[in-house]
């Protein structure tokens, strides 16, 4: 996938859209109906550049799966496909971090909130240890918006805020996302019916250096995004996202002015991966 087609298939999904009927005309969605199993498809790719010309590519393929075990999900990433590429170069495979071959043990509220998030596994081995505590609430924040206590007028417009603190891990920051959401409306895709909701986030991440610098800001990341809910199933299907940010100092040392990135994601069996899923 490049960024090129990733644009595209956003652009077609805000075409299904607006070519949907007025919208509004259903209540906004204000909980979930979780199934005892479900999965979903992710595809993301980031460009680093030096002002216009692209330095380097990254691609991620991934399936994120969720089983209900007792009285909560057991969740872990499956089929991961992680590749990066340079003008010139052969596509290199990159390896996989902690988060890509643990399993989570994950409970999710109603409510798109995530009330617990913790490696199932022995914290004695080491990718236990390693594993980012937040790395699963960041992903899933842009797979399913957080919901208001009551159905909102359209154009209302709600905010959430994720804490984390990964600080103590090698590869670990600390920051939090402040995401802006509201009920675009709701469109009618080959007989079925979905909310549209779109948001806007700002993350804000700071590293921990050491001596008398201690916390040092990285610049700002903001992404745009919109996920389709099935008013029937009442759960997401379809999620799309894209953001950028200025590079902080140790890569435009290197060269590199800033960074680009899109992804999508959509829930297996759907109705959306019959129409948007690969060939």
């Amino acid at each position: 996938m490049t960024l090129a087609r990733s644009g595209a298939l956003v652009a077609f999904a805000l075409s299904l859209w607006a070519c949907g009927d007025d919208g509004g005309q259903a209540p906004s969605p204000t909980v979930y109906a979780w199934p005892d199993s479900f999965s979903f498809l992710i595809e993301y790719v980031s460009e680093s550049r030096a002002d216009m010309v692209v330095v380097s590519r990254y691609e991620e393929r991934t399936a994120l799966r969720f089983a209900v075990r007792e009285d909560r999900y057991l969740a872990w990433h499956d089929s991961v496909i992680k590749e990066s590429f340079a003008p010139g170069r052969e596509a290199t495979v990159e390896p996989f971090v902690p988060e890509d071959t643990l399993h989570f043990y994950v409970e999710l509220d109603r409510r798109g909130g995530i009330t617990r998030s913790e490696p199932a596994c022995d914290p004695a081995v080491p990718a236990c240890r390693e594993a980012l505590p937040s790395a699963l609430r960041l992903e899933l924040r842009r797979l399913i918006p957080r919901l208001p206590v009551w159905a909102p007028p359209r154009g209302y417009v709600w905010e959430d805020t994720l804490a984390f603190n990964d600080a103590p891990r090698q590869r670990g920051a600390r920051g939090f996302v402040v995401t802006s959401s509201r009920v675009a409306g709701d469109t009618l895709i080959a007989g079925s019916r979905f909310w549209v909701v779109v948001w806007h986030s700002i993350q804000r991440t700071y590293v921990d250096v050491g001596g008398m610098a201690g916390l040092v800001p990285n610049p700002p990341v903001e992404e745009n995004g919109m996920v389709f809910i099935d008013q029937e199933r009442r759960v997401p299907v379809y999620a799309s996202w894209a953001g950028g940010a200025v590079a902080p100092p140790s890569l435009r040392a290197l060269g590199v002015t800033g960074t680009g990135f899109r992804g999508r994601a959509y829930l297996a069996g759907s109705l959306v991966e019959q129409l948007l899923s690969p060939e």
